[in-house]
């Protein structure tokens, strides 16, 4: 009965398992990738390496209660639009729009209608959906 953080930290036989161990203990962690240990620091710009284009710091804001079950609001990807349910009302995926492509389209010019369809998208399971819900409302 560890916690993660217990378990990736634990000690081990040899001075080299330790030292590869913790520096994939503060990738884990702390989300880094190799370039933040590099001798002379992050380049510029490194930030997106780490975040992936087009995503946000956001990484989920999810809710639920026994009453009306989870609830995905905001996910990396972007603002959740629609919740996929299958037969069971369990959720198979989710639709969303990303809010930093939605942000772009619009800077390079287009309508904010264009812009909204342009930067939806949707993850797992969503053309097998009984029904989709708005998680806002329903």
């Amino acid at each position: 009965g560890k916690t993660i953080l217990e378990a990736l930290n634990t000690d081990l036989v040899c001075d080299a398992i330790n030292t590869a161990m913790r520096e994939l203990f503060l990738q884990i962690v702390y989300g880094r990738t190799q370039s933040a240990f590099s001798e002379d620091g992050l380049p510029i710009g490194a930030g997106l390496e780490d975040l992936g284009k087009g995503l946000r710091s956001q990484v989920g804001t999810m809710y639920g209660t026994l009453a009306k079950g989870p609830r995905y609001l905001e996910m990396a990807e972007g603002y959740v639009t629609g919740i996929a349910l299958d037969e069971n009302n369990e959720i198979i995926g989710y639709q969303f729009v990303s809010l930093g492509k939605f942000t772009d389209f619009i800077k390079a010019g287009d309508t904010p209608n264009d812009a909204w369809e342009k930067a939806k998208g949707q993850y797992g399971r969503v053309d097998d959906a009984v029904k989709i819900i708005d998680p806002r409302k329903e």
